[in-house]
């Protein structure tokens, strides 16, 4: 048994934490219980380490019982009071929760559905309306996943382009992510073939853009796969797709030719949008600040797709997506949309 001084020092210093807490203001708060002090106190708890060493966990929790106990009761009191009941948005209603992810200074990552701390991830960003996060990126085991592995949507311009959609698309909307594991399953490298599943089915890259176009003539010399006009600000996008089993490396891991030459071509056309904007302007392309999604490369390993990453930032407006990331993305959005059709139905 514990000391009772001690315990009793303890139940002194739990009432001051309370009481002082109260008077804190929210970042003065973060700063006290932030960068992992309240990871470490809940581990002095139950450390998740002391059952490493117990394989037996029906020997560990009988032995833990009232700390593992007293976990589950932090979780519930969360869960129970600080789920808030209501909606993000006025036609919907649920709980919204507050994310332990908190990426942006300008607003704020929120958790919306029917189940308190659960659900669509969303944005509230500061003095403008909320958005949605769909996954857009193949998150491997041990990365550290964030904002870039989403695409944000505005949920009235998403609900708009739902209804442009052909009726009988709508209502068998895994269609093309069975026809693009098909051709990715028959390990099929006709660009063609992807280049016409993202022409009938223009949204499986995504809701950031309301039109997509073909072989958008910039010029005689460049002409990209595809346009994007961006729904935030009609600006365009470049769009290029190369086969998925594109040699992109050496043997000694450097990026083979074929890939420098895909990369290479996005600078290009990237470079002449910027440089003849207003040229572009005149024939009614508008190009703003326009970045480039490069489709190329499936099932890379850990350090392929390092290496890929690396050089994304050095040139930070291309993005490269796997087919892999285009697969989640598609599966991310589908779910995404049986979500929100989920809580309009229990509206």
């Amino acid at each position: 048994m514990g000391d009772a001084k001690l315990i009793h020092l303890c139940k002194e210093l739990a009432n001051e934490l309370s009481d002082g807490f109260s008077k804190l203001s929210d970042q003065e708060v973060v700063e006290i219980l932030g960068s992992g002090a309240l990871d470490n106190l809940l581990k002095t708890i139950l450390s998740p380490k002391d059952s490493e060493k117990n394989t037996n966990l029906q020997e560990f929790f009988p032995a833990n019982k009232w700390r593992g106990t007293l976990i589950a009761l932090l979780r519930h009191a969360i869960q129970s009071n600080h789920g808030i009941k209501g909606g993000a948005e006025e036609s919907s209603n649920g709980y919204v929760s507050a994310s332990y992810v908190q990426w942006f200074d300008d607003g704020m990552i929120i958790l919306q559905r029917k189940k308190p701390l659960d659900g669509l991830l969303g944005r509230y960003p500061n003095a403008k309306e909320l958005s949605y996060a769909i996954l857009a990126r193949d998150a491997k085991a041990g990365d550290e996943i964030g904002p870039e592995y989403f695409e944000f949507v505005d949920p009235d311009k998403f609900q708009e382009s739902l209804s442009l959609f052909p009726k009988k698309q709508l209502s068998n909307l895994r269609e093309p992510i069975r026809k693009l594991e098909s051709l990715l399953a028959s390990q099929n490298n006709d660009e063609s073939k992807y280049q016409e599943l993202l022409m009938q089915y223009p949204w499986v890259i995504g809701f950031t853009y309301n039109l997509v176009q073909r072989h958008t003539r910039l010029d005689d010399k460049n002409i990209p796969d595809f346009t994007g006009v961006r729904v935030h600000d009609e600006g365009r996008d470049i769009i290029e797709i190369k086969p998925p089993f594109t040699k992109m490396f050496r043997e000694n891991g450097d990026f083979g030719n074929e890939f420098n030459e895909a990369w290479n071509q996005a600078e290009r056309y990237l470079d002449f949008a910027r440089q003849d904007k207003d040229y572009l302007a005149r024939k009614n392309f508008k190009f703003d600040n326009p970045k480039c999604i490069l489709i190329l490369g499936y099932n890379l390993t850990v350090n392929d797709l390092a290496r890929v990453r690396t050089k994304e930032r050095l040139n930070p407006a291309i993005s490269l997506r796997t087919y892999n990331d285009l697969l989640v993305s598609m599966k991310a959005t589908v779910s995404f949309i049986e979500s929100m059709k989920d809580m309009e139905t229990k509206n």
